[in-house]
């Protein structure tokens, strides 16, 4: 890779870097968004996962990771980030190439709730995030957690493959043309 093109991917990795945590503070400032804003923070993870490759985006996602947990502060949004949303859209490919869909699904739910139970321990191991203040049955929120956190998994993993697409048709071209790629 020649001087010009290695700077422009280092250009555009940190732009895309600072804008996912530029987003994810402003949501935590709001003190709204725990969700989204990782959600959509992640969905960047597509720019470097199609110009450069699952190596280049797993930089990326590491850098997003560290400055979230430094700078963010909402930490539950950090912890949604790193191991929900962040690092998705670079495997999803991998879990895409699966062949059966029974076997693709599994897999998918398994990393994601695997993600979503150490993100919820380690929110409240570490950064002592209360997990749920109710009078009501642990294991009955815990579920209701689950059941909609799964919902919202399934929507994120249909809309990134939406977002591949656009990005493929649409937004690749224009990148090239501006960042020189």
């Amino acid at each position: 890779m020649n001087a010009g093109k290695a700077s422009s991917k280092i250009a555009l990795c940190g732009i895309l870097t600072a804008l996912s945590v530029a987003a994810m503070i402003l949501a935590g400032f709001m003190g709204i968004l725990t969700y989204a804003a990782p959600m959509i923070a992640g969905g960047v993870m597509i720019v470097p996962v199609r110009q450069y490759g699952k190596g280049t985006a797993f930089t990326m996602f590491v850098a997003v990771s560290l400055l979230g947990v430094m700078l963010i502060p909402d930490k539950e949004m950090a912890l949604f980030y790193m191991l929900l949303f962040g690092h998705y859209p670079i495997i999803q490919p991998l879990l895409n190439g699966v062949n059966k869909k029974l076997p693709r699904v599994l897999l998918k739910a398994l990393v994601f709730n695997l993600g979503a139970v150490l993100s919820v321990l380690l929110a409240k191991l570490i950064f002592a995030v209360p997990l749920f203040d109710s009078d009501k049955p642990i294991w009955l929120l815990a579920a209701g957690y689950l059941v909609i956190a799964n919902i919202c998994f399934a929507l994120y993993d249909s809309a990134l493959l939406g977002f591949y697409t656009l990005y493929d048709v649409r937004l690749a071209p224009l990148l090239n043309k501006l960042f020189d790629l």
